[in-house]
């Protein structure tokens, strides 16, 4: 895999005080706390392309705390929400989107949430061994209630909670759009100070879903896969999204 991140120059304004100063340690601390009631062996990370901290394929592991580092710097928030998503099926999002959100769990005062938006090819869920039709995303909608807490999993991954995409309905383009999708990444994404969402999204050409979860998001990644698409495809796949929320064009190497 290689990186393409465009940077994004973006300055903020540091308001610190003592008291904000005191409620993000204590939030830190939270964060680094954070129980892993079901933790995976590296050998069964590694069967799901999950990578870990202790591997031995150090330039993997540089890459994608690379990628992280480009990520949040292009952001001026917080607790960013990031979409990924492919210029097509088959290039590697979710393979990126996972390990995106792991190495960012990977920082002991940081935590990430994936959410799996990709209907009609889940991936979620399989990665990370979770139980077959597990509660996810599509199960809260549709529903009165809406609690989050039965659709949040444990990855096996410290600091790394899961949303997987749930069970029973493939097209979630009205849904996407909701008023209620708001306020789902709204509530998940601001449960801790460092929390990043990572949204494993479908391609970004072929159907709206994409374009419309991106409304939700500060900012995009854009996955291609070396030697797979035409530079014309992926200007195409660029051009869906606002140009100041895209962080950039990431290269998959396909086997």
């Amino acid at each position: 895999m290689k990186t393409g991140l465009r940077r994004m120059n973006i300055s903020g304004n540091d308001g610190s005080n003592v008291d904000s100063d005191q409620e993000l340690v204590s939030s830190q601390q939270s964060i680094a706390r954070m129980p892993e009631d079901r933790a995976l062996a590296p050998d069964q990370l590694l069967e799901q392309g999950v990578i870990h901290s202790g591997s031995r394929n150090y330039r993997q592991l540089d890459l994608f705390r690379e990628l992280r580092a480009n990520v949040l710097h292009s952001c001026a928030h917080r607790n960013p929400v990031i979409l990924v998503t492919g210029v097509g099926a088959g290039c590697g999002t979710s393979f990126l989107a996972r390990n995106l959100a792991v190495s960012i769990a990977f920082d002991e005062y940081r935590t990430a949430l994936l959410m799996d938006c990709n209907l009609r090819r889940p991936a979620v869920a399989r990665n990370f061994r979770l139980a077959d039709r597990s509660s996810g995303l599509m199960d809260l909608f549709g529903q009165s209630d809406q609690d989050l807490a039965r659709i949040i999993h444990h990855s096996g991954v410290p600091r790394l909670r899961l949303i997987p995409a749930g069970n029973g309905v493939l097209n979630g383009v009205e849904y996407f759009a909701s008023v209620r999708m708001r306020a789902v990444i709204h509530e998940v994404s601001n449960r801790y100070e460092d929390r990043c969402l990572v949204i494993d999204a479908p391609p970004a050409l072929g159907s709206p879903d994409a374009r419309i979860l991106a409304e939700h998001a500060d900012l995009i990644v854009i996955v291609a896969g070396e030697a797979r698409h035409r530079a014309e495809t992926i200007r195409r796949a660029t051009k869906v999204f606002p140009r100041e929320r895209l962080a950039g064009v990431v290269f998959n190497h396909l086997p």
